[in-house]
């Protein structure tokens, strides 16, 4: 017993008869060459409106030989201290339009679908915003009345209560602004204000015995008070980092008006220019950038609103906006709570819903980051959730190597999960991410962006949109100009001509999340607070390892309902347990709906709140310390619950509850706890995908346990398209145990299709020191890289044999040819391989660019005689990006360890010619000008972020050199293969 637990097993999966039902799942052929929709997209920097239509079609060919099917053009500012970027035209000007139109006429010959930022930087806006249009906020003042009528109550000092924005605020002769609209104006005795606790029937509205025209206030009273006049103006927030001739107010984002005269402006101005109008254009989509405004938010639509939310009037609490000591701390709560309400509400309707809407009508599309980076990072007054679900196209964002952590740990910047949710429970079925934002300038290859990619897709993402591709007119040199944040994702990359492998593999992966549907055990409902955050994938909140979830908001608890026990919400999808956001205090739709729930036979799990709040617009749900304590109860001392009873339970955590329930995860391995693999789970027809990836540098070897049964189970690979059977094991049982060998953050498909199993299965079991070894399947063939014992097992008949994959490396020396005009000799032999950092020689030391290596090698005639034996080139480790060719036949481009190719049919007897072109970054050659003062390199670019030195920003000359170039070792590995099955 013990020697067999010592022996890993791996268990072929078992053979059908027949073809396989290719019409209830997703095409094989679908997935190796994937449509044009699931290939990444762009955003295409329009730097200072500087713009040169011959570069607009160059650029636009080369995106589309990359593999990306469109963009979004993005016209932004530079920083003011830019002195390399020329200044251009402004945004939707006659020179913007027509290089938009030119760009759109390109896109649709090329088959590629193009997008618009309705500003020029963000947040929404424009020269063209008029103040009626413009963002608005609330200003006062204040005067102590003593019993005289007609007074004349001051102006408000904009400046004092907006220092930030007042300079921006048009005013007129006699200086006051141009617009501005009166809200009210309160009277306060005196003697509350300075007790501190402001009594709200003791404030008088004085607004009717106000003359805006002489400012007096013609009121008859006694009394000490101090009389407060609020009014509404613009807030003089601007664009944020606009084109030089481009700059202009932000709108009204809560008002409907201001929306529609916004779009309008920006679609009547794109129709002027293209034939047939944007309906008939590749212009597909409008995108919002994330909002990003500051200072107090007013808009005058706002009290009637509130009082129809809230059901009781704001004017009472305008001082809250100011001086919020001056209320109890359970009226200024309350009030805030509802004031935030009231605001998101009016940005989801009048913005968001407003700019769906006219998007609609003129045949487009609708994107943007509506929920953030929002809260806790930047002042959004939105329940995300909901208004990510109003958009066609919701998106968020995440980065490479950049993080801003609250003081709970969790990344506020990567906004993946909350958008991937939002998509899968309003039924949006896209999830576009803003990808690979990083201020790590020229750091990163495609292997190098990897990992936080694959990390976006286990959080729902299905659609790249990289971040970004600047627009390089022609004259700037090499690297060029770039906006200052983003991975360069453009022609003038060093490995660009290589990238195309890269995007298929993005493609692959999104076009199985496109297609399928997200499965979860459990819903997170993340409570009722506005602005609110869903935080990252097991952030915060986390069920257990194994186990996934998604997140709702209040209006999509409201509505669920409960069949056989699940949860499902209006798209259909169904869940197994309800957690709950801890609040003191709960909204009382949400606890009705709770009783609800439990009644009807759900599984809740939360802490109980201390109260239900009481809502004037909800007099029928009321409910007191007694309804509470007869929803909850609580797991017994020993951690166990009544799973049938009708109540909402604590005391347990969600993981213990579900096994309780005898709900083992949905995917588990030995040390599950260490989270060494992340997953994601889909479906679709007749079968499961499991995209699983290695979060590890190192390889990792695991047998995997899935809650399926009785499937057919393949492995799909995203990096090379190829499909092939996988190896499991208990193909009796409940569930099914899939071995898995993953190179360093490898990620591969898992794939179960629903199939009649054969009665008598072939079975074979692997193993080797009591350990898994490395192995890969190919063309249904069995590779073991690893050498030792091996124990197969087959149909029952058990042999052992020791494994031994031979290795030959190619010594000695190597000719590199480097491109000329670059530093570098055309010609140079190196002894051994080596980074290239190391050489003695500047122009090899500081070099970026594609140096090609060559080498004549012997492989000898019958040096290898074994039975369905395949011969491999392995080029061991290089940076950043390979082509490479053996006797003038292409192998390929490989970006993504382990750099391996079979090459079986093309090595000879004999001599052998191998040519590897690698390509590194930008990255040595400006810190080598940066330090000699050679001119190689232009850019805009002049410091940048470097891995391990946490947002610590360096100049040229400091950073450090990136190790480039091949490394090796070198080998041909000869492996002798075990037939698995044909397909």
């Amino acid at each position: 017993l013990m020697h067999r637990q010592l022996l890993l097993t791996l268990l072929v999966v078992c053979l059908i008869h027949g073809l396989r039902a290719q019409s209830q799942g997703l095409k094989e052929e679908a997935f190796e060459n994937p449509p044009v929709s699931a290939y990444p997209k762009t955003y295409w920097w329009w730097l200072n409106g500087h713009v040169d239509t011959v570069r607009i079609k160059e650029e636009l060919h080369a995106m589309h030989e990359a593999g990306l099917s469109g963009f979004d053009i993005f016209d932004i500012g530079v920083p003011t201290h830019d002195t390399v970027v020329l200044d251009g035209a402004p945004f939707l000007g006659e020179v913007s339009l027509q290089a938009i139109s030119v760009a759109l006429k390109e896109a649709g010959e090329l088959g590629m679908t193009a997008g618009l930022s309705m500003s020029s930087s963000w947040n929404a806006g424009g020269s063209w915003i008029q103040p009626i249009h413009a963002a608005k906020s609330i200003y006062y003042s204040q005067t102590t009345w003593t019993g005289e009528s007609g007074i004349s109550l001051g102006f408000p000092d904009l400046e004092q209560n907006n220092p930030k924005g007042f300079r921006n605020i048009p005013l007129d002769g006699s200086g006051k602004p141009v617009y501005y609209e009166e809200i009210a104006v309160l009277g306060i005795p005196s003697e509350i204000i300075k007790a501190g606790q402001l009594d709200t029937a003791q404030i008088i509205d004085l607004t009717s015995f106000f003359d805006p025209e002489s400012e007096k206030l013609n009121w008859h009273h006694e009394g000490d008070y101090q009389i407060f006049r609020f009014i509404c103006s613009n807030s003089g927030e601007q664009l944020k980092l606009p084109s030089v001739h481009s700059r202009g107010p932000i709108i009204d984002h809560f008002d409907a008006d201001a929306t529609s005269a916004h779009f309008n402006y920006v679609i009547d101005k794109l129709n002027s220019v293209l034939p047939g109008g944007v309906e008939a254009s590749a212009l597909k989509s409008l995108y919002l950038a994330s909002y990003e405004a500051t200072g107090f938010t007013w808009t005058p639509t706002l009290p009637e609103a509130f009082h129809q939310i809230n059901g009781y009037s704001i004017y009472p609490f305008l001082p809250a906006l100011f001086n919020p000591e001056w209320y109890s701390q359970e009226l200024h709560s309350n009030f805030s709570r509802d004031f935030r309400r009231t605001l998101s509400e009016l940005m989801v309707n009048n913005f968001y819903r407003t700019a769906k809407e006219i998007c609609h009508q003129h045949g487009l599309l609708i994107n943007s980051e509506s929920g953030g980076p929002g809260y806790p990072l930047h002042n959004v007054p939105v329940e995300p959730l909901k208004s990510l679900g109003v958009m066609d196209l919701p998106r968020g964002e995440f980065w490479i190597n950049h993080n801003r952590l609250n003081a709970d740990g969790i990344d506020i910047l990567r906004v993946v999960k909350e958008v991937s949710s939002a998509s899968h429970i309003y039924g949006r079925g896209v999830v576009e991410e803003e990808a690979f934002t990083t201020f790590q300038h020229w750091q990163e290859g495609p292997y190098e962006m990897k990992p936080s990619g694959d990390r976006a897709f286990c959080e729902g993402m299905n659609k790249v949109v990289v971040h970004g591709s600047s627009h390089n007119p022609g004259g700037y040199g090499l690297p060029g100009i770039y906006y200052g944040a983003g991975t360069h994702f453009n022609d003038r990359r060093i490995w660009w001509p290589f990238v195309r492998p890269f995007a298929d593999y993005l493609a692959r992966i999104s076009y199985i999340a496109q297609e399928s549907d997200y499965v979860a055990d459990v819903l997170y409902y993340y409570g009722d607070a506005i602005p609110n955050y869903a935080g990252h994938k097991n952030g915060r909140f986390m069920v257990g390892p194994g186990y996934d979830y998604e997140v709702i908001n209040t209006e999509i608890l409201t509505q669920l309902t409960v069949t056989d026990g699940k949860l499902k919400i209006p798209t259909g999808e169904t869940f197994n347990l309800l957690v709950l956001e801890p609040e003191k205090e709960m909204h009382p739709q949400v606890f009705a709906k709770l009783n609800e729930l439990s009644g009807d036979g759900a599984l809740i799990l939360g802490e109980k709140p201390k109260s239900v709040a009481k809502r004037a617009t909800l007099p029928d749900l009321r409910f007191d310390t007694d309804d509470v304590d007869a929803l909850w109860a609580s797991a017994s001392d020993d951690g166990t619950i009544e799973p049938d009873k009708a109540q909402v339970w604590s005391g347990i955590s969600p993981v213990d509850l579900l096994q309780q329930i005898s709900l083992p995860p949905d995917l588990t391995y030995t040390d599950a706890d260490f989270f060494v693999l992340d997953y994601i789970h889909y479906h679709h027809g007749n079968q499961d995908f499991y995209f699983v990836r290695n979060t590890t540098k190192e390889w990792i070897n695991r047998t995997c346990t899935f809650r399926q049964r009785d499937k057919q189970v393949e492995i799909w690979d995203p990096v090379s398209g190829n499909i092939n059977p996988a190896l499991i094991s208990n193909p009796e049982d409940d569930y099914l145990s899939v071995s898995l060998s993953l190179p360093p953050f490898g990620s591969t498909f898992i794939v179960f299709s629903d199939t009649e199993v054969e009665s008598e299965s072939q079975s074979i079991t692997i193993g080797s020191s009591g350990t898994l070894p490395r192995f890969t399947v190919d063309n249904s063939h069995l590779l073991i890289w690893d050498q030792g014992k091996i124990n197969l097992t087959v149909k029952g008949f058990k042999q052992s044999f020791i494994n031994y994959p031979k290795t030959q490396e190619l010594e000695g020396a190597w000719e590199v040819e480097f491109p000329s005009g670059w530093g570098a000799p055309d010609h140079h032999i190196l002894p051994e391989l080596s980074s290239w950092t190391e050489s003695d020689i500047d122009g090899i030391k500081y070099f970026s660019g594609i140096a090609s290596y060559q080498k004549t090698f012997q492989y000898d005639i019958n040096s290898s005689i074994a039975r369905k034996q395949r011969i491999f080139l392995d080029l061991g480790d290089l940076t950043n990006v390979a082509e490479v060719w053996l006797n003038d036949t292409l192998l390929g481009t490989t970006w993504t360890k382990p750099y391996r190719f079979d090459v079986t049919d093309q090595i000879s007897p004999g001599d052998n010619t191998l040519l590897i072109k690698v390509a590194n970054t930008w990255n040595n050659r400006l810190k080598g000008d940066a330090i000699t003062g050679e001119q190689f390199t232009h850019t805009n670019i002049t410091n940048t972020n470097v891995a391990g030195l946490n947002k610590k920003r360096l100049t040229w000359d400091q950073v450090p050199l990136i190790k480039s170039g091949l490394f090796g070792p070198v080998t041909v590995i000869t492996v002798q293969t075990i037939p698995i099955r044909s397909r």
